[in-house]
């Protein structure tokens, strides 16, 4: 009988939003479920301390609300797979899109702890922000980092997005208002690390 893993790794050629040579996003599916959950349940410690404070009782619960808002107008989310055995390392999305004048999105992201330090994350990212300026048309790309959060902000340095400045008291985290650095990317200085000839 084939694994989940693979025929996640047998069908990523069809139903990939975007792949690089690490990995690969696409959007979610409810068969997804229960790795996303263990993946999350097993990385809570890593995880938690960086993300908003939500009324959520537990990580099914958080699925339910994830898989439900993963593609929208507003929302584009995808999960991060690596090609070498098809498992699921973590998440990445364009949210809070906005159209008209604005044409931007900021970015979410968060890599299981089993799987950092080996530049999934970094690809990850590359491939999202390729997928919003490539396919969604978008302006300008953004993320919000906590300043003590090096990890978060030395992936967004080697995706290429440069430092904007801190916007005080930004975002409530475990029931504190926390300064964010805020950096951020435009497509005029955008270049497609996956291009042929070019390394990522």
């Amino acid at each position: 009988m084939t694994s989940p893993a693979s025929r996640r790794r047998q069908s990523s050629g069809n139903d990939a939003i975007e792949s690089g040579p690490l990995v690969y996003l696409r959007r979610p599916r409810a068969e997804d479920r229960p790795e996303w959950i263990a993946l999350r349940e097993s990385s809570l410690d890593h995880l938690l301390r960086w993300e908003p404070r939500q009324k959520i009782r537990s990580e099914a619960e958080r699925w339910e609300t994830f898989f439900g808002t993963s593609d929208s107008e507003e929302r584009k989310r995808f999960l991060i797979f690596r090609h070498e055995d098809g498992a699921m390392v973590g998440y990445v999305g364009l949210n809070g899109i906005r159209h008209g004048a604005l044409l931007g999105c900021d970015l979410g992201y968060w890599i299981g702890r089993p799987f950092t330090r080996r530049g999934y994350m970094t690809e990850g990212l590359l491939l999202a922000i390729r997928h919003a300026f490539q396919q969604l048309k978008l302006h300008r790309v953004e993320a919000n980092i906590q300043p003590v959060n090096a990890a978060s902000i030395g992936v967004v340095k080697k995706a290429g997005l440069r430092f904007e400045g801190v916007a005080l008291r930004f975002l409530q985290i475990d029931g504190k208002w926390c300064d964010h650095e805020r950096w951020a990317m435009t497509v005029e200085e955008w270049k497609d690390p996956f291009a042929r000839g070019r390394k990522a």
